[in-house]
């Protein structure tokens, strides 16, 4: 009740009603009663007028900005060079030698990734999608490489149109030619690879092995 008579002073404060007088008196219990009839011992309540304000006006709201695409998580979280290993040395022979990645997670072939590799700021030709490849004779051309020089080894992770998603780190290393003198000592247990032979040419016999290694004797001859 109480409540309906405050809403109905507003009311007439602000104009939306005719003018009327508003009385206060008191029940039996002594609260307080709004009204807008007279009655015996009723008082007339004097309402001061509303503070309106002119309403501000708004400037127009600015067009929504298209939201941003949503960014793609990364394909892989880890990719590096296993070998050659960094300051290491390769054996190149046969003007080859192996390059082998890791990545995770696996090389996604069926979205047309794939590897690329540099060396020394030149492109290796072609796409590879196995971690371990071998660099061509082509790609040194007529001139093989030449022996105990400092190369940099570079990977990458590219799509089907050729963007590159990820690089690994560049790896230095070395490259010189072994002989049977200077093959690479072999980890225990493990196989001896025998060194390629060339090819023979023009119709000649094909070069001798070198002789078996013997112990030097002494000049003062066996001791006794």
């Amino acid at each position: 009740m109480r409540a309906r008579l405050l809403g109905l002073m507003w009311l007439l404060a602000a104009g939306a009603l005719p003018a009327q007088s508003i009385y206060e008196t008191r029940d039996a219990s002594g609260t307080r009663v709004f009204t807008d009839r007279p009655s015996p011992g009723a008082r007339p309540v004097d309402l001061k007028p509303l503070n309106i304000i002119d309403p501000v006006p708004l400037s127009p709201a600015a067009p929504a900005q298209p939201e941003a695409p949503p960014v793609a998580a990364p394909a892989y979280y880890r990719f590096r060079i296993v070998f050659p290993e960094a300051d290491g040395t390769v054996g190149i022979n046969m003007a080859t030698f192996e390059v082998r990645v890791a990545i995770e997670p696996p090389l996604r072939i069926a979205d047309g990734h794939a590897f690329v590799f540099r060396m020394n700021g030149r492109t290796i030709p072609g796409r590879f999608t196995a971690t371990e490849n071998m660099v061509p004779p082509e790609f040194f051309g007529d001139t093989l490489p030449a022996g105990s020089q400092q190369n940099v080894i570079e990977a990458s992770v590219i799509d089907a149109q050729g963007t590159i998603l990820m690089r690994a780190a560049p790896v230095t290393f070395q490259t010189r030619f072994f002989n049977r003198l200077q093959r690479p000592r072999q980890p225990p247990g493990a196989e001896a690879v025998p060194l390629p032979v060339p090819p023979v040419t023009g119709g000649g016999r094909p070069p001798r092995p070198p002789p078996p290694l013997r112990p030097m004797e002494e000049p003062w001859g066996p001791k006794r």
